[in-house]
Parts: C-alpha cells; sequence; structure tokens
C-alpha cells in the first residue's frame, strides 16, 4: 500500500510505502527507509518507485531543505541517503555533510548524471551511481553501499 501525505511546510508531495517506516529486516528489505534527495520531481519518482518495487521502504524528497526537515523527523528509520549531487540552494555533498553531522554512521549513495564517478571519486565520503541507471544496477548499488555499511 502507498501512502500519499501533503507535507504542510512545503506543499509537496512526500509518499511512503507501507503502513510504517520500520519495516521488519528480510532479504529484499534491510530495514529502515531510504530517503531519496532529487529537486527533478520525476527523477525522486523514478528513483524511489525502483526501490519500492526491489522491496524497499522509501521516502521521498524534492530539495535538501526538505530533506533535512524528514531526516529530523525519521532520523531513527533512515537507513540510507540516495542524493542528487547538482541541486539548487543545497547540494547533495552539502545536504550529506549536514545529516552526518547529526548522525555521522550515516551511508550516502550520491547520483548524477553531470558528475562523472571518475571526477567524483575521492572528493566525497560515499559511493556514486551514474544517471541514468536501470532498477537492477540501482538496487544492486543500495545492496552494495548497506552491505559495506554494517
Amino acid at each position: 500500500m502507498v501512502q500519499m501525505r501533503r507535507s504542510i511546510l512545503d506543499n509537496t508531495t512526500m509518499r511512503r510505502s507501507n503502513a510504517s517506516l520500520l519495516q521488519p529486516q528480510s532479504a529484499n528489505n534491510p530495514g529502515g527507509s531510504i530517503l531519496v534527495v532529487d529537486d527533478e520531481p520525476a527523477v525522486c519518482r523514478l528513483t524511489g518507485t525502483m526501490l519500492e518495487h526491489q522491496g524497499f521502504s522509501v521516502l521521498y524528497a524534492e530539495s535538501g531543505e526538505q530533506a533535512m526537515r524528514m531526516f529530523d523527523q525519521y532520523h531513527r528509520q533512515i537507513s540510507l541517503l540516495v542524493t542528487d549531487i547538482v541541486m539548487p540552494h543545497i547540494s547533495g555533498p552539502q545536504l550529506a555533510q549536514q545529516l552526518r553531522a547529526k548522525r555521522p554512521n550515516l551511508p550516502v549513495l550520491f547520483v548524477s548524471g553531470v558528475v562523472s564517478p571518475k571526477t567524483f571519486q575521492g572528493s566525497q565520503d560515499g559511493w556514486m551511481l551514474k544517471k541514468p541507471y536501470t532498477p537492477t544496477t540501482l538496487a544492486a548499488k543500495v545492496w552494495e553501499v548497506l552491505s559495506a555499511s554494517v
């Protein structure tokens, strides 16, 4: 079941899969939720939907500011941050830095269609996936990041 909620703070729609943010750990779900952040609403929804189809619980944010508010509210349930690198106001790396100030061990997967993995490598503490990606590639990278974070 997918629930739709309206954010009072910025009047954007957020979705989360299933009735609970915390789902039991299983082969298809490590427990907790993945916070997906992309300033392109269609890309944000597509990425989240790909992850939901792989069994993950997903929180959506269409800006760094919205992601920070969601993290403040759901920080205990968030297992992974998946964020675009290039966004207005707060970039993905800036967002990761601010969230890691609150939770230093937060795993982060950066995604970008602009920044190449070679350029990115070594410049940030996190993983990188180049857009566009397939559902299989995205899920494999998410599992890689989560497995390395345990």
